[in-house]
């Protein structure tokens, strides 16, 4: 997980526990940071609910739009970005690969609890 996001000559002349503390710490940091965005905008989307904000899910025309230009705009950087392009290449492949399992595992049970929490 590390290579692409470091400089690796650095990485590589590290021992082995600074790489394991660094690899660690980075573990705890992105789990604290998920929970902590998990615990906190629930309570947030109360408050703007209880002071009036009305949500609106987008059209599905206005999602296909975004869609579409969000994939010629990561198509044009990721012809001239070779960084780029390699992490979108990897982050499309596993988004591509994951959905079929969130429909099956994620998709159902959240629109299950969904309808059941009303």
């Amino acid at each position: 997980m590390i290579m692409g996001f470091v400089n690796m000559d650095k990485w590589n002349a590290l021992p082995k526990i600074y790489k394991a503390i660094l690899e660690q710490a980075g573990h705890y940091a992105n789990t604290w940071m998920i929970a902590k965005y998990d615990t906190l905008n629930p309570a947030a989307l109360r408050r703007l609910l209880a002071g009036g904000t009305k949500l609106h899910g987008f059209s599905p025309p206005i999602m296909e739009a975004c869609f579409k230009a969000a994939k010629e705009l990561h198509g044009e950087i990721a012809a001239t970005n070779a960084s780029f392009k390699k992490v979108y290449d990897s982050m499309t492949d596993y988004t591509n690969n994951g959905y079929q399992w969130f429909q099956v595992a994620e998709l159902s049970y959240d629109s299950f609890m969904v309808r059941h929490s009303r």
